[in-house]
Order: structure tokens, then sequence, then C-alpha cells
């Protein structure tokens, strides 16, 4: 697929190997599928070294707290490279091929700010393994958003620029709000694959959405590897 513009993702990440193995897998399946060798960093302790030197991820070693530190050296990272445009994702997210696609689509018309609006759960843990939950969100997702350079520039390249370990998306906002000169949501499929440390378990949202989503449509976008590891976790 032909981009127009260059762009990275970004992540950090705090334990769940085997969760985190996953997602590095998933990123060789993006650069396989889109046919575009785009930047990864995550910003993590030393025991994910190994894993993204196998991947072909950039690394970087910070301290876990505060977490919005470590995304705003992951995103001052992508400044380096002088991407266009910055993804940004969760060590627990994994992408379709298609969504990547049609943000791409939308990067090569140059928007400043794109992102979804519905998002998937897996469940990893116990009576909850295997099960897939879906929610419409009427507000943009803080996962996937994709933030162009325009933006960047103007809170120098630091979307979060304070210390704090919770309301990530929020604080973002707040912050880019005021550059964003034109928006756009699109439509695909992110899964937030939930383990034991995730910070809102599969429970909460299993107390909320009632009508589970077969898991055959997460299992679907997945590579071979990718399938491998998920039966691992």
């Amino acid at each position: 697929m032909e981009a127009t513009n260059s762009f990275g993702i970004v992540t950090i990440n705090s334990g769940r190997p085997k969760v985190f193995k996953l997602f590095c897998a998933s990123m060789k399946r993006l650069r396989t599928q889109v046919g575009i060798d785009f930047p990864v960093v995550c910003v993590s302790g030393t025991e994910d070294r190994k894993t993204c030197d196998e991947y072909g991820i950039g690394h970087i070693v910070q301290a876990n707290k505060p977490v919005s530190r470590k995304f705003d050296t992951a995103t001052k990272y992508m400044q380096k490279l002088q991407v266009d445009y910055t993804i940004t994702m969760g060590s627990d997210d994994i992408m379709s091929t298609s969504l990547l696609k049609s943000l791409i689509s939308e990067m090569n018309k140059g928007i400043s700010l794109i992102g979804i609006k519905e998002l998937y759960f897996y469940g990893t843990e116990k009576q909850f393994k295997g099960k897939l939950l879906y929610l419409r969100l009427t507000s943009l997702a803080g996962v996937c958003r994709t933030i162009h350079r325009s933006i960047l520039d103007k809170v120098d390249w630091m979307p979060w620029n304070a210390d704090k370990g919770w309301g990530m998306d929020g604080l973002m906002m707040k912050r880019i709000r005021p550059h964003i000169t034109t928006q756009s949501v699109v439509e695909g499929m992110v899964v937030d694959v939930k383990s034991d440390r995730n910070l809102n378990r599969f429970s909460y949202w299993n107390s909320k959405i009632k009508e589970p989503t077969p898991a055959t449509v997460f299992y679907e976008i997945l590579s071979e590897e990718e399938l491998e590891i998920l039966k691992t976790i």
C-alpha cells in the first residue's frame, strides 16, 4: 500500500511478556501486509529488549512511573525520525491490517487527527478466557490516535507533558485540542487483550457489555504466528 506520509507507532510496556510478544508479532504482520517497514518504538524495562530486537522494534529503557513520561519519550523518539504521523497504541492492543490501511488512507489526505470510536476486549483469564466484547464509543478512543506533526510541533512532541499514571486519553486531548484543524474517524478492529495485569480488568467490561461477540472475528485478523502466541497467554 502506498503512503504519501510517513508514520510510526509508539507504545509503552510493563510486564505481560506474552501479551507484549503478541503485540510485537502484530507489528510484523502489519508491516508485511501493508508493505511498509514503518518504525515502532517501545519504552519499558530492560526485560523487553530481547523481544524488541527480535521483531525490529526500537526500545528505550525508562522507569515505569510516571506512565505519561514514557509515552512522551516514545513520541520524542519519532520526532528524531522525522515522521509525519505518530500512532499511539497500548502494548496489549492488536490492530487489524484493514484498520491500519484505513488510517493510512486518511494520513494521505493530511488530516491532522485521525482515530476510531470502537473497541474490542479479549479475555485471557479463567472464566473469561476466549471471550470477546465489543464497545462503541461516543468520543475518540485513546488507542490508535493518529496525530500529524503539525499538532506535535505545537506541543514539542510531548502530547502528555505531565507526571500522570492515569487519565492518559483526556490528558492528551486537552493538550492537543487547540491545535487540531481537521479530524476524521475510521472504522476497523483493534482488540485490547486483557490479562490480570490490566488496570481495567476484563470483568469490568463483562459487567457492562451483556452481548459477547464471536471470538472468531478476532482470530481471523491474526497471522499464524500471532495465533500460536495467543494460545500461550
